[in-house]
């Protein structure tokens, strides 16, 4: 008879794992991107007055496209709008050095980010800078608008160099080094995959 109980026990407390098991799992516990879902943006933003900026703002959409998965926005800094901003899981921002200063447009759109209450903790930030010069001050522009990131949440990532480079992408536009060579678009485009790998990473974990 204590045989017989034991094993009506037993296949009692089978039958409950058995249930428990085939239960749908919590429906927290679901991918960052399931099946179905908006690809992640990779907004790339800039400033450009004789036209280097803007061909460099496209070398680094070119180098985000390449990364499957991701769409690619290109706006102007007069064009983007706050919402732009807050859908981005990836904003890159370029600008001229204007006396080793970003221009004055992409310093207006950044301090709005306060006012507007734009929230960017934890997207996934890059820059880029044109300048006249060996000694322009192209790195102020980058590190500045690197900084701005910061300072808002962001988390900021670079071009992959072979060797040592800076902490975003440039170009040198004036002579005798005039426009954007291919070496310069180069390093967009890998400034552009970069931050279009790193966010298509975050959003799949």
């Amino acid at each position: 008879m204590r045989t017989k109980l034991w094993v009506l026990v037993l296949a009692i407390g089978a039958f409950v794992i058995i249930t428990w098991a085939a239960l749908p799992g919590d429906s927290t516990a679901t991918s960052a991107m399931p099946p179905g879902s908006s690809k992640p943006t990779v907004l790339i933003v800039y400033y450009s007055l004789s036209g280097n900026t803007e061909a460099m703002a496209r070398g680094v959409a070119a180098g985000a496209e390449t990364v499957a998965g991701v769409e690619v926005v290109l706006k102007t800094v007069d064009k983007v709008t706050s919402a732009d901003l807050e859908k981005a899981e990836g904003i890159i921002i370029g600008s001229p050095t204007y006396y080793a200063n970003m221009a004055a447009p992409v310093k207006q759109m950044i301090d709005d980010w306060y006012f507007q209450k734009i929230t960017l903790f934890d997207k996934i930030g890059g820059a880029f800078a044109t300048g006249g010069g060996r000694t322009a001050g192209r790195e102020t522009v980058v590190n500045s608008l690197l900084l701005a990131m910061l300072n808002n949440g962001m988390i900021v990532v670079g071009p992959l160099y072979e060797s040592w480079g800076t902490f975003g992408s440039s170009a040198m536009t004036a002579p005798p080094d005039e426009g954007v060579d291919e070496n310069e678009l180069d390093d967009a485009r890998r400034l552009g995959k970069r931050v279009a790998e790193v966010v298509l990473r975050m959003v799949s974990e």
